[in-house]
């Protein structure tokens, strides 16, 4: 493993694209970025369950991991495989056409060693890390650091089924293409603390008043709201006991087999 003194963003996050194989295993980047995703180790990596099931726009386009090469061009590893395993995180298979892209990928040890209020943290991803200068398209990484505002021991994204899980609520907005980004402390050896799924808002009155027309029936009533927007990341202690079919056990099993828990 290298030094976190040598440890680029773009080897720790990289964008799940929406591509179009166009000749000898090159792709074109046809659609959006549809957000952000690291790996566990060989071809496995794990990005927000709501990432892996974004649908391409059309028959031609599948989805990829952009891998930036030393030439400065992103080389994609389509995604072969996807799996749910709860809490709005999913496992993706990829396959490498370019041997070297592996080389380029860095993985990190992850901790269950919860995170506490006030404590800084920080996360790299795409966040509309599509760049457009006239018909030029290039991929950018975005970082964003804050702390962790609270732990909350039970939620659920709204729609969505099943048990509430455990999260950290972020000091940071989460915008589009971050979802999927790993949750990284910013002191000492760099660890992964959880993954980034999105956003949480709470919203509530703070001016209501009514006014009688006068010329017809009725009242327009007129409400002001404050809303607070805060980043979601499910814990690392709610991810690692998962099942993997891909893994064929749990996602802590795996990383402890292949040295990559604390």
């Amino acid at each position: 493993m290298q030094s976190p003194n040598l440890i680029s963003t773009y080897s720790i996050s990289f964008p799940i694209i929406a591509a179009e194989k166009v000749i000898n295993e090159r792709y074109l980047i046809s659609g959006d970025i549809c957000g952000t995703a690291f790996a566990l180790g060989t071809e496995y990596f794990m990005t927000a369950g709501h990432v892996a099931s974004s649908a391409p726009h059309s028959n031609n386009q599948q989805l990829v991991i952009g891998i930036l090469g030393p030439d400065g061009f992103f080389k994609a590893a389509p995604i072969i495989e996807t799996e749910d395993i709860g809490t709005d995180i999913a496992l993706l298979k990829v396959r490498f056409p370019f041997p070297e892209s592996e080389k380029r990928v860095q993985r990190l040890k992850w901790s269950e060693k919860s995170i506490d209020t006030f404590e800084h943290i920080r996360v790299a991803g795409y966040a509309y890390g599509l760049h457009v200068v006239g018909e030029n398209k290039s991929v950018v990484i975005r970082g964003f650091q804050g702390h962790v505002v609270t732990s909350l021991l039970e939620f659920l994204p709204p729609g969505m089924k099943g048990k509430p899980f455990k999260v950290y609520e972020l000091s940071f907005a989460a915008p589009r293409g971050l979802s999927g980004s790993p949750l990284l402390n910013c002191h000492g050896t760099i660890l992964i603390h959880g993954v980034l799924i999105g956003n949480r808002e709470s919203r509530m009155s703070v001016f209501r008043d009514e006014e009688k027309v006068s010329d017809q029936q009725g009242v327009i009533c007129v409400e002001r709201y404050e809303a607070l927007t805060l980043g979601i990341a499910v814990t690392a202690n709610e991810i690692l006991p998962r099942e993997s079919r891909l893994l064929n056990g749990s996602i802590r099993e795996y990383l402890r087999k292949n040295l990559l828990l604390e």
